[in-house]
């Protein structure tokens, strides 16, 4: 946890314009509360102004500066070499051809005997590489450049990518110590979507829904209408449907309820009563949620190891319906050839949950959603993981130069999508200019 003193907003650092103070309160406002680096002057020019103190706070560009130059402080940081080091590997995907491998990591000796939820403080950044392309080959020569860092990995978790797949594959041939563990999350989105694929009530329900939220969305009966569904998959707004359908079920068994919340019933009932075709459905999907739900819960918790399937079935709840029971079944397989990875003893991650929670934090803080493409602020990544304290502010101050940025995003990077497209506006701009003198001379 950052804990400036009075005496920081005074302290200089060389060659910088602005005191160590100034730099730590701006990175703490972007990092810690996710205060959008348009605001962070104007909020911290108001606390310092209440405070009775005479501050100078800095740009946008100065603080957006100070991301890249933290980010690439901790990418550049020397690792401690171990054999027990635990990776977590993905790609962020912007506008443009370009897309970025993370690697994060902590070691197992590391990893809390209690509340082993990993947060962003409990990871280093451990490779940050932008590519233009990316399959097998790319991936597992990345992967070895990693290992210079830390050596090789026990244990590599990732999604289900293709090149991910095709890399970690040749790496796991090459290091057949280290152990290649399939994220639990999207491992169970898998098993549901196949479960759902073959579900006929699924693809009806979901039709329903949509149509009556059309229906709703501008009427009294509003409130009533499904939440907005996420567009990527269907099958992922399950839980979302289930609840609102949960809801609506017991909203319609109880009329009353409507009546206080000042709704027509009879126009309630016309509606939405056919939802009532889908009560056994819902419980079917409800039981299966809550089977993924607790081996979710479990793997993040207790991790992966050599008893972690016998452990989760008796905690995975039982059911008389078929298509849970299958369900469970899967999932239960799923870990027992997780756990014969891990040694007598060992405990290994199970979830990239955390890598996916940095890469969110990145895009909210980057506040581009992807507009402008991949650009230096992916060097922000490295300033959202590991503590954030003062000492770890004034090393990255002191020891990274802004050219030292800019010569990583030229070899890095190369030309952004933001970058054409200023040079598009700068060619356009001048044509124009010169048509103009060219009328004149007319």
């Amino acid at each position: 946890m950052l804990a400036l003193r009075p005496d920081d907003l005074e302290l200089p650092i060389a060659r910088q314009q602005f005191p160590l103070g100034v730099i730590a309160g701006s990175l703490a406002l972007v990092l810690r509360t996710g205060t959008r680096l348009q605001r962070v002057a104007e909020v911290l020019a108001m606390h310092w102004n209440w405070c009775g103190l005479v501050v100078t706070a800095a740009s946008y560009y100065s603080v957006r500066l100070w991301l890249m130059r933290l980010g690439l402080y901790q990418l550049s940081s020397p690792k401690v070499q171990a054999d027990d080091w635990m990776w977590i590997i993905d790609h962020t995907m912007q506008l443009g051809e370009r897309k970025c491998l993370i690697v994060v990591g902590l070691r197992q000796s590391a990893w809390k005997a209690q509340e082993r939820v990993l947060g962003h403080e409990d990871v280093e950044l451990i490779d940050l590489v932008p590519v233009t392309e990316s399959n097998g080959k790319v991936v597992y020569r990345q992967l070895q450049a990693a290992v210079a860092k830390t050596g090789v990995p026990r244990a590599i978790v990732s999604d289900g990518g293709s090149d991910l797949h095709a890399g970690i594959e040749r790496f796991f041939r090459a290091h057949p110590r280290t152990a290649w563990l399939y994220d639990i999350k999207h491992k169970t989105a898998c098993l549901l979507k196949h479960a759902l694929e073959q579900d006929a009530s699924w693809s009806g329900f979901v039709e329903k829904a949509h149509r009556f939220k059309q229906q709703v969305s501008l009427t009294p009966l509003a409130a009533l209408a499904p939440p907005q569904q996420r567009s990527k998959a269907r099958y992922m707004n399950l839980d979302v449907l289930v609840g609102w359908a949960r809801e609506s079920l017991l909203a319609l068994e109880r009329p009353q309820a409507l009546r206080k919340a000042g709704l027509n019933v009879r126009q309630a009932e016309e509606k939405l009563g056919w939802l009532r075709a889908f009560a056994q459905p819902v419980r079917r999907w409800g039981e299966m949620l809550a089977v993924i739900g607790a081996a979710e819960h479990y793997v993040r918790h207790e991790g992966i190891h050599s008893q972690a399937a016998e452990e989760l079935a008796a905690r995975l709840p039982k059911s008389t319906i078929p298509a849970v029971q299958r369900l469970r079944k899967q999932v239960l397989e799923f870990v027992q050839a997780q756990g014969q990875q891990a040694q007598d003893g060992e405990r290994l991650l199970g979830s990239s949950e955390v890598l996916e929670s940095i890469i969110g934090k990145f895009k909210h803080v980057a506040g581009e959603g992807g507009r402008h493409g991949l650009t230096g602020m992916v060097l922000s990544i490295g300033a959202l993981v590991g503590t954030l304290a003062v000492e770890t502010v004034q090393a990255a101050m002191t020891e990274v130069t802004t050219n030292a940025v800019r010569d990583w995003c030229r070899s890095h990077l190369g030309a952004t999508v933001q970058g054409v497209r200023q040079r598009i506006r700068h060619a356009l701009h001048s044509e124009q200019k010169q048509k103009t003198l060219c009328l004149e001379n007319d």
